[in-house]
């Protein structure tokens, strides 16, 4: 179904909504860029990420009213953590090499302290009434979608070079919730609410 269908058959006030942590380190943002200028040179079939939109997703909410919203932000107030340490390192692709969809980098240092994280807000609302995740927790940072086939060897090679790479790291002291708004040009973020960390 087109973007355009898909968000006039939504309800007006349905919210859609993540929380995340944003990627907003200017050297790492550079090495992103450097990558994605690495593979568009290859010749693949990609639509970047735009870099005001680099994130790494703790929960995605979906389609939320703003009542619902209301409860969500009153959870999240309950999270807790201490500023840490996160290095951006690796890349791959979901979900795998033969068969890509996304292209994404991975975490480094730091994972155990996402992973902590994590967990608190999966607990949280989930007893405001959200779905439990299934997957493990994998923190990424999506870079490009993958549109179709083409140069897909070359550009598995390619990541396969970089995959023990470090892009740099970055002191983490806040999480976000996240509005999404779609449209055909692609998604705008917004800040709905942001819990900072505690020393």
């Amino acid at each position: 179904m087109p973007i355009s269908v898909l968000i006039s058959t939504l309800p007006s006030d349905q919210i859609r909504s993540f929380v995340s942590i944003d990627i907003e380190d200017e050297a790492i943002l550079s090495r992103v860029e450097s990558i994605m200028g690495s593979l568009s040179s290859l010749g693949g079939d990609l639509k970047p990420v735009e870099p005001e939109n680099i994130h790494l997703t703790f929960k995605f909410l979906g389609y939320v009213t703003p009542g619902k919203l209301t409860e969500v932000k009153s959870a999240l107030s309950q999270v807790r953590f201490e500023p840490f340490v996160l290095e951006i390192k690796g890349a791959g692709a979901f979900p795998n090499l033969k068969r890509m969809n996304v292209i994404w980098i991975g975490v480094g240092e730091g994972w155990t302290n996402a992973e902590q994280i994590f967990e608190q807000p999966e607990k949280l609302l989930h007893e405001a009434g959200f779905t439990r995740e299934t997957r493990p927790f994998s923190p990424h940072i999506s870079i490009a979608r993958v549109r179709s086939g083409r140069k897909r060897d070359e550009i598995a090679a390619f990541l396969g070079h970089i995959s023990d790479e470090s892009l740099g790291s970055f002191s983490v002291d806040r999480i976000r919730l996240k509005q999404s708004v779609l449209s055909p040009s692609g998604p705008t973020y917004s800040t709905l609410f942001e819990v900072s960390a505690r020393k």
